[in-house]
This record gives C-alpha cells, structure tokens and sequence, in this order.
C-alpha cells in the first residue's frame, strides 16, 4: 500500500517525466556504492558484474570523470589516486589530473588492486583491471536488460568540482557529455544523474526533462551557493529539502547521519524519493528502512539484500533476480 500511495504522490508533484527505480518496477531501491566497493575493486566492471548478475542489485551507482579526450570514465577522484591505481606492479607515486590525461593513457594503468591502507576488508582485489568507460557501463546494463527483463538503473554521478578552477571540466561542458551520451544509447528511463554540484542538475534536466535527476544532500555543500547552483538556504527557511524541490530534482540522495524521519517526509510530500547514502552497517539499514526510505546507497549490497530478505521486503513483484541466498564472491 506505501509503494502504491508513493507512486500516486509521484504523478501528482512530479516536475517530469523521468522515471526513478519505483516507477520501473523496483519496490526498493537497493544501490551498489561504486559497484560494491565492500565487495570488489570499486567502479570497475568487475564490480558492476558481480553486483548485478550474482546479488542482483536494482542500480548500480557509480562516478564520472572526463578525459582530455572528452571521454567520460569511472573514476570516483578527478586524479589518479596512489591509493587504488597502479602500473608495471608499482602503484604511482603521482596524482595527474585525469582531464589532461586520454584515455588511451589511461588503460595503461590498473586500478583492480587497492593499497593496504585503503583496502576494505572483504574487497577482492584483481589484476590488470583496466578503468571502465561510461560507454562500456552502458553496453554491459543495455545487455542485462535484454538478456534478463529487469530494468536496471544507473545512478552516475558527476564529480565538478567549482571551488578549484581547472580541477575538473565545467558543470556545463560535462552535462552536455553525458546527456549525449544517455541520448546515444537510449538510457533516458535508466540513468539517473546525481550530484552535489546542483548545477549540473539544473542543465540535465533543462536539457532533458526525461532524465532522472538526484539531488546529494550534505550541509558540507548545500550551505555553500558555489555547490548548490546559486540557491542560498537563507531563501527556504533553511531547509534543504525545500531548496533541492526547487531545482525539479527526483530523487534526494542525503548523507545517512543527516537524513531524519521528518525529511524523509517532507520529501515525499514533494513527491521526491529519499535514498540516502553510505549505509554498510546492518542495524542503520534496519532502522532506515524502518523510517521509510526508499531506497539504501551501499558498500556492501549483499548485507543490504539479506536484511530485506529477513525483513519480508521484496525487492520486485515481477523482476527476476539471483537466487535469494547471496554465494560467496567469485570474481570473475
């Protein structure tokens, strides 16, 4: 009865047409934070395969970079990171930006092993796995869609960073990267675009109403107008929630210890659903679940589905998933 009152609430306020995770048949969004970085080396396609074909996640959420080519790449820094990329068997010692890198460039390093200060404890490392391309995630969800029936979801990211000039590529040229991209592969119904940067946002859904924004919630930003697209708190009563329904957001996407009951309800008030992020620990998924949101941003997606399996939540009515026990990892 909640998933059918949400989605009438949904037609009612929605600003668009785009489609969020609920409206394409998923009764809880359950989302693998960078693939499942818990689980396997994050934003590789490793991850990505084992969080869709072995657990059986609804979205998997990833971030972008953009090469001096202009070719959009999974990476969660702007850099490479001497933490998680490596070459020859050494890991670098240096953080070249990767927008004055190609992206041939790129392939020359691995990013499937993690330095021990940075491995997470169950994390499969894997040799020689080379950084994806957007357009690789793209062909690799489009196949699973076709081959399974399920409508898998992309939660993508965009990492603009506006207080360092040159970091990164601008909010625009970014956006019109990506939107072309979705376009070009007919992902407008799968891809969801988030970001703290909220102007991006604004020219996503300028440029295409149909595609699904999220909005990512954290005070460390949304007090800050070079982060939210000019939009001061002062002018929504200091409400978060209330500044991101102006943008014509779908989603929001709040940072765990600052997501409360009584903005899960505001937002859905405003017909925008609520997944917030990173939540690893199983008694904190527990508790959101119990408060009502919609949806859980994960390290460890396996965790996650054993704890709606014993809670009696399902994840579809009509999607066909792995079986219900999650095996061990297998990397592939």
């Amino acid at each position: 009865m909640k998933i059918i009152f949400l989605i009438l609430i949904l037609k009612i306020f929605s600003f668009s047409f785009a489609l969020t995770p609920i409206q394409n048949g998923w009764l809880f969004d359950l989302e693998a934070h960078r693939g499942g970085r818990g689980l396997m080396p994050e934003n590789t396609m490793s991850a990505f395969r084992y969080a869709i074909e072995q657990i059986g996640v609804t979205t998997l959420e990833l971030d972008l970079a953009m090469t001096k080519d202009k070719v959009l790449v999974i990476s969660h820094d702007p850099f490479l990171n001497p933490q998680k990329v490596s070459k020859d068997g050494q890991f670098i010692t240096d953080r070249p930006l990767i927008k004055d890198m190609t992206y041939a460039q790129l392939l020359e390093y691995d990013f499937g092993i993690m330095r021990s200060d940075y491995k997470m404890p169950r994390q499969v490392q894997i040799y020689k796995e080379k950084i994806p391309s957007l357009e690789e995630v793209f062909a690799f969800i489009k196949m699973m869609q076709e081959k399974t029936g399920n409508k898998y979801m992309i939660n993508a990211e965009t990492k603009v960073f506006p207080e360092i000039f040159g970091y990164t590529y601008d909010a625009n040229t970014f956006a019109e990267a990506l939107v072309k991209l979705i376009k070009k592969y007919d992902l407008e119904d799968t891809v969801m675009v988030q970001s703290f940067n909220w102007e991006t946002l604004k020219i996503v859904k300028k440029m295409d109403p149909k595609i699904t924004t999220v909005a990512l919630i954290q005070s460390l930003y949304y007090e800050q107008t070079m982060w939210t697209g000019g939009l001061k708190l002062s002018d929504f009563e200091g409400d978060p929630v209330k500044m991101a329904k102006s943008l014509g957001v779908d989603v929001i996407s709040p940072y765990y210890k600052e997501c409360t009951l009584n903005m899960i309800k505001r937002s859905h008030a405003y017909g925008m659903l609520v997944v917030p992020w990173t939540i690893n620990d199983e008694s904190q998924m527990r508790k959101f679940i119990s408060m009502g949101v919609d949806g859980i941003i994960t390290d460890y997606p396996d965790i996650l589905r054993e704890t709606l399996i014993s809670e009696g939540i399902k994840i579809s009515e009509t999607c066909q998933l792995p079986s219900t026990k999650v095996e061990g990892i297998k990397p592939s």
